[in-house]
């Protein structure tokens, strides 16, 4: 019961992004980008496409090893943004073990969960103003993003966007 809601709440603040941006925070995301970000994957030593399997199959340590793929962006190029894409799917995607998710995310260690924290913050950015402070007293949010979090702090990648 509590993962249905934990389901029901990540679903329900992300709504506001999906009525806005299709589901697509980083913008349009299609099969072309995926095989790109694929072939720049493995060119640094990651096999996107195999640990995501593993990722939907619930290995914790998929999930780490993606995490930990997020430090190898710069900036908020295509790949990236189809990067974020990806972790943020994954997120709603996994919403039944999103307890597991965190955990994974918590071990990590502090630059990892800086990036990983700041791509999965962005989405917030496309919530109306308005609409952000009801969205930021849930669950999901807290624990995605404890007190002190700041986006974008020491992180190249979202440098512009703060």
């Amino acid at each position: 019961m509590r993962a249905v809601l934990i389901l029901v709440a990540s679903l329900a603040v992300c709504g506001f992004v999906r009525a806005q941006h299709d589901g697509m925070p980083f913008g349009p995301i299609g099969d072309a980008d995926e095989d790109r970000l694929a072939q720049f994957a493995k060119k640094s030593g990651f096999d996107l496409k195999r640990e995501m399997e593993r990722v939907y199959n619930k290995d914790e340590e998929a999930l780490a090893r993606l995490f930990k793929f997020s430090l190898v962006f710069n900036t908020l190029d295509a790949n990236a943004r189809t990067y974020g894409q990806i972790v943020y799917s994954a997120l709603l995607n996994l919403g039944e073990v999103t307890d597991a998710y965190f955990k994974v995310l918590d071990r990590q260690p502090s630059k990892i969960q800086q990036r990983v924290r700041d791509f999965l913050y962005y989405p917030y950015l496309k919530i109306p103003k308005e609409h952000r402070n009801a969205a930021e007293q849930g669950r999901v949010y807290q624990m995605l993003f404890p007190k002190g979090f700041q986006f974008g702090r020491n992180d190249p990648v979202f440098a512009k966007e703060t």
